[in-house]
């Protein structure tokens, strides 16, 4: 399946980007990086990426989902993982990106976050 990314507003000023197939190499996957680039630029800079959707991801897409956090931190803002299926759970663990990403269990958590979370 390609990899399809649907965009919504959480109020009040939080981007939440949905994922549904596989991030991993490929232009369709490359794209998240110029949504991502497109968003700082319009001032979006508190992302929730939902993984619910993500069936598969490759190196490829480790690198693309770090990629973007650090074009975010780097804007002055931040990203938040959402749902994540085990799969990518265990990736992101096995990989250390778990260290450095915020990962929660839902949408909500992860919009929540954004509200304690001192500079966030």
């Amino acid at each position: 399946m390609i990899l399809d990314v649907n965009q919504k507003q959480v109020e009040p000023d939080i981007t939440l980007l949905e994922f549904k197939g596989r991030i991993a190499l490929g232009r369709e996957s490359q794209r998240v990086e110029t949504l991502v680039s497109e968003l700082i630029a319009q001032n979006r800079k508190k992302l929730v990426f939902d993984l619910s959707g993500v069936d598969y991801i490759d190196s490829a897409g480790i690198g693309i989902v770090t990629f973007c956090f650090g074009t975010v931190k780097e804007a002055g803002g931040a990203l938040r993982i959402a749902n994540p299926t085990e799969r990518v759970k265990k990736l992101f663990h096995l990989t250390h990106v778990d260290t450095f990403l915020s990962v929660f269990p839902t949408v909500a958590e992860a919009c929540q976050d954004f509200d304690v979370s001192p500079g966030a």
